[in-house]
């Protein structure tokens, strides 16, 4: 980029909004103003959030675009969210039109795995590959897919949504609708409600892997659980979609072990060429769908 660019980015998650002005530049980029809020519980408090957010930021900052990311399936052909499995009330809303009609502003939308990849891609640890798939484990998991340095859409925009494989018949009951889903037994508030199934007691996923990390046996129990799910997630995708790379991010793998169980596991389990995938941790951490929302 000849001239630094500003731009205006947005992770909306489900327990999160992160927010932040984003300059990039032929060096990289930088991120200003970071803000971190609760998400709503309902539909009209997370776009009252946003625009207020979005008023609040032009007062004090100067950026030329918007960028959101969001979690859930999107139509970006038409600009409408498809599905939120971990939102309230977002189905079938055309986001971009709203924010239009309620402040004037246009802004970019996209699934927020989305934003990851394509943030990996131009400054994380992927440049040199080209076939990879991309997992964020946070609330839940998202997933994206890129062939030959292009990114894999599906017919109707949902290819990715390795957070809805099915590992367990009959299993947990998902946001989906569905039971079984991967990420019911590897997510954030999976990790938070195995933990009480076995212990009946509350304790939030960060502090459990930390302390499962230092030794903790009851912690380092849920977390091997857990992991052992996530290996039978990554076989799956090794020996269906044989990636040379597969790329994790999300506030789930902050601490390795779970990752690292997981990885150990995979590689053993899985087809003997697909045993040469590399899977790894994301460089860019929980900046990661940010930054791509302000890359689109």
């Amino acid at each position: 980029m000849k001239n630094n660019k500003r731009v205006l980015a947005f992770d909306i998650g489900g327990t999160k909004i992160a927010s932040g002005i984003i300059e990039f530049s032929q060096k990289g980029y930088k991120i200003f103003d970071y803000q971190k809020n609760i998400t709503p519980k309902n539909k009209k408090d997370v776009i009252q959030k946003l625009v207020e957010l979005i008023v609040d930021y032009k007062k004090d900052n100067n950026f030329e675009k918007i960028g959101i990311g969001i979690a859930g399936q999107i139509d970006y052909k038409n600009d409408k969210i498809i599905h939120t499995p971990n939102i309230n009330g977002f189905d079938n809303l055309n986001l971009k039109k709203k924010i239009k009609e309620m402040i004037g502003e246009d802004v970019e939308i996209e699934n927020d795995v989305k934003c990851f990849a394509l943030a990996e891609n131009v400054f994380g640890r992927v440049k040199n590959y080209h076939n990879i798939v991309y997992l964020a484990i946070g609330t839940g998991i998202g997933g994206a897919i890129e062939f030959d340095n292009k990114l894999y859409r599906g017919e109707n925009n949902i290819a990715g949504e390795f957070g809805h494989m099915i590992i367990v018949e009959n299993g947990k009951k998902c946001s989906c609708g569905n039971r079984g889903c991967l990420e019911q037994y590897v997510s954030g508030r999976a990790i938070e409600k195995l933990y009480f199934e076995f212990y009946g007691k509350r304790k939030k996923a960060k502090e459990i892997a930390i302390d499962s990390a230092k030794g903790i046996k009851k912690d380092k129990k849920v977390i091997k659980q857990t992991s052992h799910y996530f290996a039978i997630g990554l076989v799956n995708i090794i020996n269906t979609i044989n990636p040379e790379v597969i790329l994790v991010g999300g506030s789930v793998v902050k601490q390795d072990e779970i990752l690292q169980l997981a990885k150990k596991e995979a590689l053993k389990r899985a087809l003997i060429p697909g045993r040469k995938t590399k899977i790894l941790k994301s460089r860019l951490g929980n900046e990661a769908t940010l930054v791509g929302a302000g890359l689109l």
